[in-house]
């Protein structure tokens, strides 16, 4: 088949198809019916020569040529939609976009949710949906344009060139106890910090980089309990004499919240890289580069290098 045979509204059902993984989702998001979206499906099965998706319940779930077109599609429709745009300055209070940034609890509190409260003022069209953040599942979202930006704290491996990578800030680590808790106001050493019990969040690397700097000691710490969720660790810590540790950047949103004591760690302080990824495809996407910067803007106003 050649080019001039292909119709370009195809790829932008397709990337729709990709995006929601539905085909009722799809047709809403593009204004036509159900049946010209499954109309245009069948066509693009032809043209590819493959099933693109299969259903999995309610859900569409795209083969391997699927996903090995997605980030293709992405780039041809950024391209036209640049080339048809207006020459006119971007301005962000006139777009109306959905975005979704795929992060970690802590990552929704220290930067999605404040770049919400900055985009309502800045870009009332210009909506940041939160979805959670599931490691290499995410860079397969962020391929399939499923989701737009990921906030790393994990540190996770990057190993294909087509995922953008922007170092927002280094964290660094606060340890949080409660009202009156034995360690509040003082620096403990290095064998009752590592004693004392601690709270381990599954979604943050603390923990690790706690050990790492009691190595040094010959020391680890001591698990108290290992929880699937910062508001459980919080929960606990506000009940018992366990420590939590924290990004600081979150610790100081807790810490005001609920009139937490800080524990000084006896410690070298570990850095804990804060990162923002997404995928190539966008990188000339005028409201996505927007939000980047808007992103960049509020890592360097809590760095305290605005």
């Amino acid at each position: 088949m050649h080019l001039k045979e292909v119709d370009a509204n195809l790829l932008v059902i397709l990337d729709a198809l990709l995006v929601d993984a539905s085909v009722t989702r799809a047709a809403k998001r593009l204004g036509r019916s159900a049946s010209a979206i499954s109309h245009a499906l069948a066509k693009l099965r032809e043209i590819f020569a493959d099933e693109l998706f299969v259903r999995a319940g309610q859900r569409l779930v795209p083969t391997a040529k699927a996903m090995e077109l997605a980030p293709t599609v992405h780039v041809i429709l950024a391209g036209m939609e640049s080339l048809l745009r207006p020459n006119k300055p971007f301005d962000p209070s006139l777009e109306e976009r959905d975005f979704a940034a795929a992060a970690s609890e802590a990552g929704e509190l220290i930067l999605v949710q404040p770049l919400r409260q900055r985009l309502d003022k800045a870009a009332p069209g210009v909506r940041v949906g939160w979805t959670p953040s599931n490691g290499s599942e995410s860079l397969e979202a962020l391929r399939q344009g499923r989701c737009h930006f990921v906030i790393d704290i994990e540190a996770m491996p990057v190993p294909a060139p087509d995922i953008r990578v922007l170092k927002l800030f280094d964290d660094s680590l606060t340890t949080l106890a409660r009202p009156g808790h034995p360690l509040s106001g003082r620096k403990a050493s290095p064998a009752a910090f590592a004693a004392s019990n601690h709270i381990a969040v599954n979604s943050l690397p603390t923990i690790a980089l706690i050990d790492r700097g009691l190595a040094e000691h010959k020391l680890t710490c001591t698990i108290a309990a290992r929880v699937s969720s910062v508001l459980v660790g919080l929960l606990l810590a506000l009940d018992s004499d366990a420590l939590l540790t924290l990004p600081a950047s979150l610790a100081l949103i807790l810490e005001r919240q609920f009139s937490l004591s800080r524990v000084a760690q006896p410690l070298q302080g570990a850095a804990l890289p804060v990162r923002l990824l997404w995928h190539s495809s966008f990188d000339r996407d005028e409201c996505h580069q927007w939000v980047r910067a808007e992103l960049a803007s509020l890592a360097r106003e809590m760095s305290g290098t605005a």
